[in-house]
């Protein structure tokens, strides 16, 4: 995109001036909200919770509290309440950190702000969901659970989905998502139209469902499937040059309700400075801050291992 003469100049007056600096680095921290992008993501994976220093990094389990039998005349007895510590969280810490020749920024060269935002935005984004979600795929693996994880080494198909989410409906509190890239996930499309009654093949067509059909038919997927949601995620990619994946395409996860937390402790925080020591100095800005996550209910996690064609 080529920027007039008039976009340029506002661009560098806000940077020739030191004493507005404050206000171009207000600017970019206040686009950059790991805490926002973290509900809008996590929430669909894990519980997401904002803490502060201090706060306890633990989480406890209470037990203890019975219920007996009433004898009429007697004392009964008392159950002793006990709090153990379950398990705790350790803490990562996520970084974004930009530079600019301070030639470039009085010049107007860097370009729109917001641009330069929306890169830094997305460039954080990408690195919580894809913490969380590749954590989340590999906790069950074919050598430590018969129970939680299939490797199929096809497409998904309709009899491994039910058999998913009947094993999270039994062990994991209900299902409540079916999650996945679209390449992974697409192919359910191909029998989420069809009801097969148990004297056929799981997965062979039988009864159509029109609103079903309809559905894939106007949108290209299929929103619920044996009564939990449905969602497919685009891939994310490194870069427009390299295209590399960052996401994993041949995993599905079925998760059930109360499988984890994600936490961001404390606020974003930031550093913004001039070295001096280059010529031209060079100017930065960095924002980071710590998260951390655990995964306390393993058992209501499901691992389909898929191969798209």
């Amino acid at each position: 995109m080529a920027y007039t003469e008039a976009q340029k100049q506002a661009f560098a007056e806000l940077a020739q001036d030191r004493s507005q600096r404050d206000a171009l680095a207000k600017l970019l921290v206040e686009y950059i909200k790991p805490n926002h992008l973290t509900g809008q993501f996590m929430d669909l994976l894990l519980k997401t919770r904002q803490l502060q220093p201090g706060d306890a990094l633990v989480k406890k389990l209470r037990k203890g509290i019975e219920v007996r039998t009433l004898v009429p005349g007697s004392s009964h007895l008392a159950s002793e309440i006990t709090v153990t510590e379950r398990m705790n969280y350790i803490l990562d810490g996520a970084d974004v950190k930009v530079t600019f020749n301070e030639w470039e920024l009085e010049r107007g060269d860097i370009g729109s702000l917001s641009e330069i935002r929306s890169e830094m935005n997305a460039k954080l984004a990408d690195y919580y969901f894809n913490k969380v979600f590749t954590a989340l795929t590999t906790v069950w693996t074919a050598a430590n659970t018969p129970n939680n994880y299939t490797s199929l080494g096809t497409n998904v198909t309709a009899s491994s989905l039910e058999d998913a989410i009947d094993e999270i409906n039994y062990r994991g509190g209900g299902a409540k998502l079916v999650i996945g890239t679209q390449r992974a996930m697409q192919p359910i499309t191909k029998f989420a139209g069809f009801w097969a009654p148990t004297t056929t093949a799981a997965g062979t067509p039988h009864v159509a469902i029109p609103s079903a059909i309809e559905e894939v038919k106007a949108n290209g997927f299929i929103g619920r499937y044996y009564g939990v949601e449905l969602m497919k995620i685009p891939q994310i990619w490194d870069n427009p040059e390299d295209y590399n994946a960052l996401l994993p395409e041949n995993k599905i996860l079925v998760i059930g309700h109360d499988v984890g937390e994600f936490i961001t402790y404390g606020p974003e925080r930031t550093k913004q400075w001039t070295d001096m020591n280059p010529t031209p100095p060079q100017w930065f800005l960095e924002i980071y801050q710590q998260f951390g996550m655990i995964i306390d209910n393993a058992q209501g996690l499901y691992v389909i291992g898929v191969t798209p064609s």
